[in-house]
């Protein structure tokens, strides 16, 4: 023990292969003696500065808040963490929206998302949500704040389904900062904002003379849109279950297509008319796996050729309407498939299952198409009085 520094004990050693001192110290805790390691001479310790060292544990062993150099250095480390944890939270937080959106929640979408998707969100984000929230942080936005937009979107004639799909845009964001610790709210502001109710389905079909005229006009500009068209208007399909299609899900010789993962999930069968099987039979053979309408690279296509609405502009199946319900566009060839059924008096859950619908409601849209079959149906009763 050094005489001037009690508790303080110092050691001759060697270090390094020179003569060195090392210093450590001794106190005492509930009766028990322990003994710390403190550091070499030649790294500047003293046992002036040990002895100091001491002092501070034993004030702390006093004040029950620490009861070795151990311990002590854990608190501090926490310490440590805790302020660069904030320090970081800070930073974070002074985040605005628009650095958020477009440094990191746009980059993770471009790898997951379709591109189609990107671009709808870019445009919302930059009309829409970058105006009033882009230079506030998350924290600042509130659940009112997205109302307000919202009803300043209703105010401007912006359509139901566009506002809903800023609520579900501004939800995703919140969620995505939430998952990437780049929000340390409690809640989603966007989160318990209901979406406004909209029929927004599409009501429009063809009659027999549109869609010939139709099918004469693409077959004149592309027979490949020609013959998507077709399979659309004979067998239901929509656009991307065209696209997905290959040639391990064409049975030529059970006139039907194969349909995976629709877009309820659900795989499904599509019955060929005679015209689409002479027509899918004239395309020459490919290896399995490849797409029935390769895209000009060999991959799959996207979107529906312009061709298609520049064949509905020369028709013009859509001069003077404004609801966009009522406009033709490619879907359009489904609804007519489904309608031309009903018509010809087939079962709305028949067509229910051709169309590989996974509720009813969807369906029960074309039911005021039957009213012809209903007609029918009455005038058995006719029949039947007279008989009597």
């Amino acid at each position: 023990m050094t005489k001037n520094f009690p508790g303080v004990r110092k050691r001759e050693c060697v270090s390094q292969g020179k003569k060195d001192i090392y210093f450590s110290i001794r106190y005492t805790v509930n009766g028990k003696q322990y003994e710390e390691p403190i550091g070499f001479k030649s790294l500047g310790w003293t046992a002036e500065k040990a002895y100091h060292i001491l002092g501070d544990l034993k004030q702390r062993i006093k004040a029950g808040t620490a009861f070795s150099l151990k311990e002590i250095a854990q608190q501090q480390q926490k310490k440590n963490n805790e302020l660069l944890e904030r320090n970081k939270r800070n930073c974070i937080q002074s985040k605005t929206f628009r650095e958020i959106f477009s440094l990191c929640y746009m980059p993770y979408c471009q790898i997951y998302h379709k591109k189609s998707t990107n671009d709808r969100e870019l445009v919302l984000f930059k009309k829409w949500l970058e105006p009033y929230f882009g230079s506030l942080p998350l924290e600042k936005i509130s659940r009112n704040s997205l109302i307000r937009v919202q009803n300043i979107m209703a105010d401007q004639q912006l359509s139901v389904r566009s506002q809903n799909y800023a609520i579900a845009l501004m939800r995703q964001v919140f969620n995505f900062a939430k998952k990437e610790n780049l929000y340390f709210g409690l809640e989603n502001p966007a989160s318990k904002i209901k979406c406004k109710k909209e029929d927004n389905r599409r009501i429009r079909y063809l009659t027999a003379e549109e869609l010939e005229a139709l099918f004469t006009e693409l077959k004149k500009r592309s027979y490949e849109v020609y013959l998507m068209a077709l399979i659309s208007a004979d067998c239901g399909l929509r656009a991307g279950e065209i696209f997905n299609l290959t040639w391990a899900d064409v049975n030529l010789n059970q006139k039907e297509f194969t349909l995976k993962d629709t877009k309820n999930k659900k795989n499904r069968f599509a019955f060929m008319t005679d015209r689409v099987f002479e027509e899918v039979s004239k395309l020459p053979n490919k290896e399995t796996n490849q797409h029935l309408f390769p895209s000009r690279n060999g991959k799959k296509i996207e979107h529906v050729s312009r061709t298609y609405e520049r064949a509905v502009k020369k028709l013009g199946l859509n001069q003077g309407i404004t609801d966009r319900r009522q406009k033709v566009v490619f879907h359009t060839l489904r609804h007519t498939y489904a309608s031309r059924l009903v018509e010809k008096g087939n079962s709305i859950f028949v067509v229910k299952e051709l169309l590989g619908h996974s509720d009813i409601s969807m369906t029960l849209r074309y039911s005021h198409l039957s009213n012809n079959s209903l007609r029918k149906a009455v005038r058995t009763l006719n029949s039947e009085s007279e008989n009597d």
